[in-house]
Order: structure tokens, then sequence, then C-alpha cells
């Protein structure tokens, strides 16, 4: 339960993206904030300009002795010695989504679900109705560059718009009065142990959406349809409006045409009246174009007119570390990606290719811990098809989510699977290892050539060295 009065709170991971945002809230709210974290990032340092005391290492003397509440990430062991300092002085303590839940009782949350897409879809959300004029309080796990706080926005209306993970079930904290699905696949494999596991946590989601609410599911993914399917009759009892958007014709609001055209995309949306409305929209890929109509479907059942939204897509920007383009110099381009899963780096690979076609495509991948790496290693194998060139890091590892088992796998053995694979096709390619971030910036600086789009990819701290390949 969160303190009816809250003089002083202590953040423990404070520069994970969400945990930082929970900062800023508190922060506008009037009560003090401190925290910590294991290293110093872009994230920290924006807390700390913000006034906001950040101590980089772990100390029961970090905790600050007027402290009402704890709060920290689910990365953060029940043994660090933080919480055992709010153990010792009796300090209540709850994970960030646990607090946001409680901060947002009273509103109507608009929550973004689904294995891909969730930063961006709640980005484009936010950005539709901060342009709509309905001024939301929006939480995305990214950062947009029109939102003054990059990762916040901070509104007057009873509408908040969160990034929804469903990470340790991060998402059951919260009742929304609405709900967007992207999309249902297997990951997160130390906390699903398969896909039924995956599906009856978002199966239990939907039990959750208050009475009269709004659903809006991917009609082109299989399994966000049968849970769909499963759950109709429930959801339509208690009075709750479910729609659909997709590419497939069954859906609500599908897209009906779409094109790349002069550096962006045009596409057209037709609904159940069979009204069609055209947008624009500058960021590439058909997982944004998926993005971009499951936040239009939700701000049209809300009211917002097709008019407005136009201009509002037109009009995104983009966020970081989603296909970001962080430089580009003597006819090369170097692209920011966070992407992490298969079924993103496929899409994101087919979106430059699509955006930039005839370019050499050059990946450096650092896949994001062993379990997810042992899990889908098939998938990941194939899922790098459409580089013309791979460099593959070592894995990103994440304290407390491997065993002892996962240590066994490496991107060596990636390496050498996709280089078996690419025997299987006659394909030849340069691929390579790289046992660290740095060492993949050496083997880039060697391979870069005029005309190259080269994409960095990851969900760990490959993204620093982005900026520096063309240095």
């Amino acid at each position: 339960m969160i303190p009816k009065r809250m003089k002083a709170v202590h953040l423990i991971g404070i520069g994970g993206v969400n945990m930082s945002g929970v900062a800023k809230l508190l922060r506008r709210a009037g009560v003090s904030v401190s925290g910590s974290d294991t290293t110093a990032s872009v994230l920290t340092h924006e807390l700390e300009e913000l006034g906001i005391q950040v101590f980089i290492g772990h100390d029961a003397d970090n905790v600050p002795p007027d402290c009402d509440l704890i709060i920290y990430s689910s990365a953060v062991p029940e043994l660090n010695p933080e919480r055992a300092e709010g153990r010792r002085r009796n300090l209540p303590q709850m994970t960030n989504f646990a607090f946001l839940g409680e901060w947002t009782k009273d509103k109507r949350v608009l929550l973004v679900s689904g294995t891909h897409g969730k930063s961006t879809t709640t980005a484009m959300l936010g950005f539709m109705l901060e342009l709509s004029h309905y001024d939301p309080t929006v939480i995305v796990g990214s950062r947009l560059s029109s939102f003054p706080d990059g990762n916040v926005r901070f509104g007057e209306s009873d509408l908040d718009v969160i990034e929804g993970d469903e990470y340790a079930r991060h998402f059951l904290e919260f009742q929304p009065y609405g709900l967007i699905i992207n999309n249902i696949e297997p990951d997160h494999f130390d906390i699903f142990p398969d896909l039924d596991a995956v599906m009856n946590a978002f199966r239990t989601l939907l039990s959750q959406i208050q009475s009269k609410g709004i659903v809006i599911a991917n009609a082109d993914d299989q399994n966000v349809q049968t849970l769909i399917g499963q759950e109709r009759a429930a959801l339509e009892a208690r009075g709750i409006s479910i729609q659909t958007f997709g590419f497939g014709s069954h859906a609500d609001q599908q897209v009906a045409e779409y094109a790349i055209r002069g550096g962006e995309q045009v596409f057209t949306l037709r609904n159940t009246r069979g009204l069609m409305t055209r947008f624009r929209l500058q960021v590439p890929g058909k997982m944004n174009i998926m993005n971009a109509t499951g936040a239009l479907t939700l701000c049209q059942a809300l009211g917002v007119p097709s008019t407005v939204l136009q201009d509002a897509v037109e009009a995104f920007p983009g966020i970081w570390r989603r296909f970001e383009t962080v430089a580009e110099q003597d006819d090369i381009m170097v692209i920011s990606d966070y992407g992490h899963h298969p079924t993103a780096i496929a899409a994101t690979l087919e979106a430059a290719k699509d955006f930039y076609p005839g370019k050499r495509l050059i990946l450096a991948f650092q896949p994001h811990h062993r379990n997810r790496t042992k899990h889908l290693f098939e998938k990941f194998v194939e899922s790098f098809d459409k580089a013309d060139a791979l460099i593959l890091v070592e894995i990103y590892d994440v304290a407390g989510r491997d065993n002892k088992d996962d240590e066994k796998i490496s991107s060596r053995d990636l390496q050498d699977a996709v280089l078996k694979r690419d025997l299987e096709r006659t394909i030849s390619r340069p691929i390579e290892y790289a046992a660290d971030p740095d060492a993949a910036l050496e083997i880039l600086r060697r391979w870069k050539r005029r005309g190259d789009v080269i994409l960095v990819m990851g969900a760990g701290d490959i993204y620093k060295i982005a900026n520096s390949v063309l240095k």
C-alpha cells in the first residue's frame, strides 16, 4: 500500500526507463525522491539534472533517514542491501508497477500490451491523444522527443496511457479501462514456461478490464484471436467493446492499402462501415503500420475524429532506440534499435530492406540473456536472413534470470548455426563474432563503406556504440 502521506521515496534501480518515469511522477507530486542503480546512464544523468539524488552502487546508507516508501525494480534481488535496510526499518516496499497500479486506480488507464511493439504503440497513442487535446498522462518504456520529460508526459485529464509489461506479470497490477493487445508469443521463459502460461496471464488481464471498457486486438495474430474468441462472451457480458485491427479482411479496422512512397509509408484504413481514411507515417516498417493502427483504433473508440488523427500520425517522430537514426555521414546511415526477439529482428530487417532498397544492410546484434537465446535459438538463426553482413556480439547477461544450464549457450553457437544455414541456402556473407560491443565497434569500422545501412540492435548495452561507428 502507498502511504497516505509521502514526504520521501527511495527507488532502487532508478535508472530503468519505467523506474525513472516513476521518479519523475513523484517529483512532480512534490515528493522528495532519491534512488540508486548499478551504473550511470542517460536516464540517471537526466534525473540528476532534475535535482534527484542518484547513487551509483547499492548501500544501506543510500536510503534517506526520512524515507516513507521504497520502490524497487523487479530486477533488484531481495538481498539487496537497500531492501534489507528497508526491512530493518519496517518501511513499506513495492515494485514500480505495483506502485503505478495503485497510483492510477482512480484513473482511466489505457494499457498497451503484447510481446512486441508496446513502447512504440504507447508513444503513438499518447502522442495522438495529446494532439487531440485529450491531455493524457503518458508513461512509455522509451523516450519521445516531443515530450519535455522524455519518457513521461504529464496531463490533467483522467486518462493515463501506460506501457503494460508482461514480464513478471507486471501488467496484472492494473484494472484498465482500455487495452491494446498487439501480439502474443512465447518469451520470458524464466517466468512463462510455455505459451499456455503466457495466454493465461493475458486471460487474467482481460478479466480485470473495467466494465464497459474497450479491448483493441490484433486480428492478424492467431494467439490473440484465439484468446479473444475464448473470452468474447464473458467480455461482452460486462459491456466491454471489442474491436480488431490488421491487414486481414476480417479485421474491424482493416489496412486496405499500403505503399512506401518518398521515404514514408502511406496506408488506408477501412472500418466496418466501409469508410476509408488515408494516413501517412514517417517511421518505417509494417510493424509500425500495425502499431499505429492499434493506437488509431483505440483513439477512434474514444471519439477522436479521423481528421485530427491524420495529422497526428504524420507528425509522429519515432522514439528512442526504435529504428532510430543516430548518425549519417559519407552516405552511411547508422540506426539503433531495441529489438531482442526473433520476430522483432526479422521485422526490423524487412523494414530496413523496404525503406532502403539496394543498400547493403549490416546488422550488429547482441542477444539479451542466455535463457531466451537458448529457448528461441532456431528462430534467432532464421531471423538474421535479410542481413547482408552480420556481427553477433556475446550475449548480454541479465542478473537473476539465467540458470547453470544457460551458461553453456554463446553467440559463437549462433554464429556456427547461421554459417551452417547459409551453406544450406548457398548464401555467402560476412559473419563475425564479437566478444563485446567494443569489439563489434571495431568490426563495424573495418567493414563500413559508402551506401551502407548499419543496424545496431539489442536490449543490452550495445546501443552505446551506435554513435561512435562513424567517428
